[in-house]
């Protein structure tokens, strides 16, 4: 009987344990970039937050990877960010330089440049307004790519994004 009850209480462990695994893998990738977009735009929205919010997108981009020669080496790159994100900061510049060369890979080489939008602002105000807009881009043509089948695209519109929001820009 006492075995019986041990066993029970592990196995409700493990489930409640790999819950947030579970219910993640059942989830479609465009909620998943809604819901970051939504919770990366609120004003009052904190570090912490962002950071998940960018982890959540970089999953979702993971997971629309198309089956490429190269989708093992991106994915790996992807994750070794995550894990930068989670132990130093997701304003580092090794997380960064690891979605860089993710994006490469996606683009088949071309290096990632802050949008010219964004160069040519030359107020902070006028640098977060631009960049709003071309966040609100960047998602929205996530999204169509995602709906039209062209998931490589999509995945190159998230990662912009993410660069985007983890890279300083000076005014």
């Amino acid at each position: 009987m006492k075995n019986r009850i041990t066993i029970v209480l592990i196995a409700i462990a493990l489930l409640v344990a790999t819950a947030p695994y579970l219910r993640a893998t059942d989830e479609k990738p465009e909620d998943m970039i809604n819901r970051a977009y939504s919770v990366i735009m609120t004003p009052t929205a904190s570090s912490e937050t962002i950071m998940k919010a960018l982890m959540e997108i970089l999953d979702a981009s993971v997971l629309i990877l198309p089956k490429t020669d190269y989708a093992e080496e991106c994915k790996s790159r992807i994750e070794v960010a995550k894990k930068m994100f989670t132990e130093r900061s997701m304003f580092n510049d090794k997380s960064r330089q690891y979605l860089g060369l993710a994006y490469r890979l996606v683009t088949g080489g071309k290096i990632w440049q802050i949008p010219e939008e964004l160069t040519s602002a030359y107020r902070e105000k006028d640098i977060m307004a631009q960049a709003k807009k071309v966040c609100q881009k960047l998602i929205d043509s996530a999204q169509a790519e995602l709906k039209a089948g062209r998931n490589e695209h999509a995945v190159r519109c998230l990662l912009e994004f993410v660069l985007m929001v983890i890279t300083p820009i000076q005014a």
